[in-house]
């Protein structure tokens, strides 16, 4: 992922990420940094910028050849673990249990949501990206529902952009809104119990 975001730092899709999210949040004095660029904006700004640009990269890891979990998780960890200074093994935590809950997730369901229009990666990857911010975060067991349930509000990826000719919101929308989630339920907004 990292290899990925320092080829994907020298795309254009990678740029013009970088370039809208540092124009949008300018001035920002706490949040987290855009990789390789070094710019400090909004957390959920970096997540979006840092999760594009691994996706430009082109090197991503797999699952059923349908999910790129690192290109959601990693980001969204690594922003979280900077807002609060975790420790490694704290990291390396978060990151397994993220991508044990997005791929369990998407285990059994990944060939069906492509045939419906949805890319599963940005579907479930919103929820492997906000398992690795929250439990980083030590988000309690209420607030881990509400980012789940928020989550299931806010996931989508639909195939029709790029079959019509646009450029599909894929991972790095699913991570900015992760990060929304995280938020969320860090000030107590209760997202549901099923």
């Amino acid at each position: 992922c990292l290899a990925s975001v320092l080829i994907g730092s020298q795309t254009q899709p990678g740029r013009q990420a970088v370039k809208l999210i540092t124009e949008e949040e300018a001035g920002v004095r706490t949040g987290a940094t855009i990789m390789v660029n070094g710019s400090k904006v909004t957390k959920g700004g970096a997540a979006f910028a840092n999760s594009e640009m691994a996706f430009a990269g082109g090197k991503w890891d797999t699952f059923r050849m349908l999910t790129h979990p690192g290109t959601s998780i990693i980001p969204s960890a690594l922003v979280a673990a900077e807002s609060i200074g975790a420790s490694g093994k704290d990291y390396i935590a978060s990151v397994a249990a993220a991508y044990e809950v997005m791929e369990r997730l998407a285990a059994d369901v990944i060939p069906s949501m492509m045939a419906r229009g949805f890319h599963p990666s940005p579907v479930f990857g919103i929820f492997g990206a906000a398992i690795a911010a929250a439990k980083i975060l030590r988000l309690d067991e209420e607030q881990m529902n509400s980012v789940i349930a928020l989550c299931a509000s806010l996931a989508s990826g639909n195939l029709e952009g790029a079959r019509s000719g646009g450029r599909a919101l894929r991972e790095g929308a699913a991570v900015r809104n992760a990060m929304l989630a995280v938020a969320l339920a860090q000030q107590g907004h209760p997202g549901g119990e099923t």
